[in-house]
């Protein structure tokens, strides 16, 4: 029966990707309205379906109830206009199908069909299950923030967590934004395997991400094939990393490490004709098996190529583990298309705007640094696109988003003993490796930090710090501002710089300039406890970037004499992460390999956590050695008085004596007789209804390593569950 609800929801999708993409009441593509129809299908139906559990709970009836309820509702809309909508369809796909539109078919084609092969491949790979029921992580990545979606999806799933409760802090609200994890948890109670669940949207997202760049940037004039390399930087752009392999094949070879530096090259003239050859002769071989990875991701800072990297290959460091991105990136390119359009559109086109403010007003729930970006990048081309629906769909996110804005705006934002206090000021960003000073942001902190950034602007340091995370991002970027300034001026600079501007399409600068004044804002407030998440923000500017790029490489090839000079653009952003993408090759040894397995739960914890899951109340509160893949709350979807530290610290949890009072609940009272022991007044204070003592103390994450093994194993308490390492203590009684 299982996939009997599986293929009615696919079904739903496909007629509801169909209904949706008849929305928008201007011209579009038909291209642009499958996509824009699949992402509205997928974030508006997890909303309807959300609220439908609210009141229902989750079960197949709301989840089949919610996709349904979206369609009818989406096709009400439609029908009205069902004319108007038949005819968009009909005229998309004979233009597309025109004799003079063959290339750009072929090229969606070709486009389509890789970018399918290459995230089904890869999402493939996000988790597997073993033949004895081991779930296997195929990347680091994945494994390091998968298992905190596996928990929020497992708590919806499995631990009926409606109204939503922070799974990983007992008593709080779900403050960390919930939606996509929603969604695969529906998936799940259709009858999918915790890994197909998360995986499945995931892979449906990202070739969605992919086509609508590419369409993005033909709707601006850039063409297609600037579209296509405005992807590919967006998926694995990065920096100057790349030339760490130039030194590895060197010494290699057999020189020494001063004679591969850069300043000892130059040093020894003699000697550079050796070091050439010798550096070229080895580098087939340190490519097909690299020592390390250049990109600088999950690499101790001593063995990074370049010092201070921090920017990674997108598609490790977030197309793949951080889920939450990939729905509100594929939101954002759905109302950026949407609204290029409906701004320019010869009728008034209303209808558009409001649908771009419900899927604004959805982010909320699915990612906050999306809605952060899309306002500043909104409110600047509103200002060049002057449109009386800009204030609709201001209104609609507004009405859409306040009551989850609400929400989090009353909540804890860190604590300043935590050191986790958010939103805080830092100048330039992590420039300095993160070591210059945090202000909690007020107006006076906010002039400040502008100054410091104004300051930073000026320096070698901060300068080869963003050449060597991002290539020529940053400095293509200040070229193309100063050049679309200087071209208001008469005489030879301003010459000079309309030239340079008649370069890009003039509605892509429209666009594409707003997301720098996203770079500014993260480089001057962070907007979250740990600094390094403001790469959910430069990762919208990075879009910006991507879309110059594609449109200068491309007009710069047309001519001959400018190819190197593309072509050296083009290497300083994509080498580093194509040396990345070839570690994924099979002939990589396995030791060096991007992919795993990486063990998430073994095969052990999976039967552990399905006896806890037949034998505990769903709402049950375990206390926890806050392992991040604790199988407990990874799957079997219970809460823990305090998860892993690590996530709870970067939400922002405000701990008070928490931290402190689970240490002495698991250390337990060796020294004292039970009566006068302080741990079961704890364990009712916190409503503990079990106790998870695990022996494997120097796993990842654990909170203490002087648990109490013995004082617990002699209380006396029944045991719920047990395995090789874990034991579950029944403590309601004690």
């Amino acid at each position: 029966m299982n996939s009997v609800w599986l293929g009615i929801a696919a079904l739903l999708l496909v007629v509801g990707t169909a209904a949706a993409g008849s929305l928008p009441r201007v011209e579009l593509r038909v291209e642009e309205r499958v996509l824009i129809g699949a992402v509205v299908t997928v974030l508006v139906g997890s909303a309807v379906t959300y609220v439908l559990a609210l009141l229902a709970g989750l079960s197949v009836a709301t989840v089949l109830g919610g996709e349904a309820i979206t369609v009818l509702a989406v096709g009400g809309v439609t029908w009205r206009h069902r004319e108007a909508a038949l005819a968009d369809w009909r005229n998309g796909w004979d233009h597309l199908l025109s004799p003079e539109q063959r290339r750009r078919r072929v090229g969606l084609a070709v486009t389509a069909f890789v970018t399918t092969v290459l995230f089904t491949v890869l999402f493939s790979h996000t988790l597997s299950v073993a033949a004895d029921g081991t779930i296997n992580a195929g990347f680091e990545t994945v494994w390091a923030d998968w298992a905190q979606h596996l928990t929020t999806a497992s708590s919806f799933a499995v631990g009926h967590n409606l109204p939503p409760q922070n799974p990983l802090f007992s008593g709080q609200d779900l403050r960390y934004p919930f939606l996509p994890d929603f969604q695969s948890a529906t998936l799940v109670v259709l009858g999918a395997s915790p890994a197909v669940a998360l995986a499945l949207p995931g892979a449906l997202l990202a070739i969605c991400i992919t086509l609508l760049i590419v369409t993005l940037a033909v709707r601006l004039g850039a063409g297609l094939g600037a579209g296509i390399i405005a992807a590919v930087v967006c998926l694995v752009g990065g920096g100057l990393g790349f030339t760490g392999i130039l030194a590895d094949s060197c010494v290699h070879h057999g020189f020494t490490a001063a004679q591969c530096s850069w300043s000892g090259f130059f040093a020894h003239p003699v000697e550079i004709p050796s070091v050439i050859a010798g550096t070229l002769h080895d580098l087939p071989g340190m490519v097909a098996a690299q020592p390390r990875a250049y990109d600088g991701l999950l690499t101790a800072a001593a063995q990074q190529p370049l010092p201070n990297q921090q920017w990674y290959t997108p598609l490790f460091a977030w197309w793949l583990p951080q889920r939450s991105i990939l729905y509100g990136f594929a939101g954002a390119l759905a109302v950026l298309t949407m609204l290029a359009a409906a701004a320019r559109a010869p009728r008034r086109g209303y209808e558009t705007f409001a649908l771009a403010g419900v899927l604004l007003g959805l982010m909320p729930l699915i990612h906050i640094h999306t809605l952060i970006a899309m306002a500043i990048v909104l409110g600047l081309i509103a200002l060049q696109w002057r449109h009386r629906g800009w204030w609709i769909t201001l209104a609609v996110t507004v009405v859409v988003a306040i009551p989850r804005l609400a929400s989090l705006g009353g909540g804890p934002r860190g604590s300043v003993l935590a050191g986790n206090a958010f939103p805080t000021i830092e100048p330039g960003w992590m420039y300095l490796g993160g070591s210059g000073d945090r202000s909690p942001l007020t107006a006076a902190t906010l002039v400040q930090g502008f100054v410091g950034f104004l300051r930073a602007l000026l320096s070698p340091q901060y300068w080869g710090f963003w050449i060597a995370n991002t290539g020529v991002a940053v400095p293509l970027c200040a070229v193309v501002l100063l050049a679309v300034a200087a071209s208001r001026f008469h005489g030879a600079i301003g010459a000079a710089a309309r030239r340079l501007t008649a370069a890009f399409p003039t509605d892509l600068l429209r666009v594409a300039l707003p997301f720098v004044a996203v770079f500014g804002v993260a480089n001057i407030v962070v907007f979250q406890s740990w600094d390094w998440d403001n790469t959910k923000l430069f990762t919208y500017w990075y879009l910006g970037v991507a879309l110059l790029l594609g449109a200068l490489i491309v007009r710069w090839w047309r001519r001959w004499w400018l190819r190197v000079a593309a072509f050296s653009l083009a290497s300083t952003v994509l080498l580093t992460g194509t040396l990345v993408l070839l570690r994924l090759l099979p002939w990589t040894p396995p030791a060096e390999a991007v992919g795993g397995p990486y063990t998430s739960a073994s095969a052990d914890d999976v039967r552990l956590a399905t006896r806890v899951a037949a034998s505990t109340a769903p709402d049950a509160i375990f206390l926890t050695e806050g392992r991040p893949n604790d199988p407990i709350i990874m799957l079997a979807g219970r809460t823990a008085v305090m998860g892993y530290y690590g996530w709870l610290w970067s939400y922002g949890t405000d701990f008070g004596s928490r931290y402190n009072d689970v240490r002495s609940m698991l250390e337990g009272c060796p020294d004292q007789v039970r009566s006068r022991c302080s741990v079961f007044g704890m364990l009712h204070q916190y409503r503990v209804g079990y106790v998870e003592i695990d022996d494997r103390l120097t796993a990842p994450g654990v909170v203490d390593i002087q648990v109490g093994l013995k004082w617990w194993a002699g209380q006396g308490l029944p045991v719920v569950a047990s395995s090789d390492h874990v034991t579950v203590y029944d403590v309601r009684g004690a």
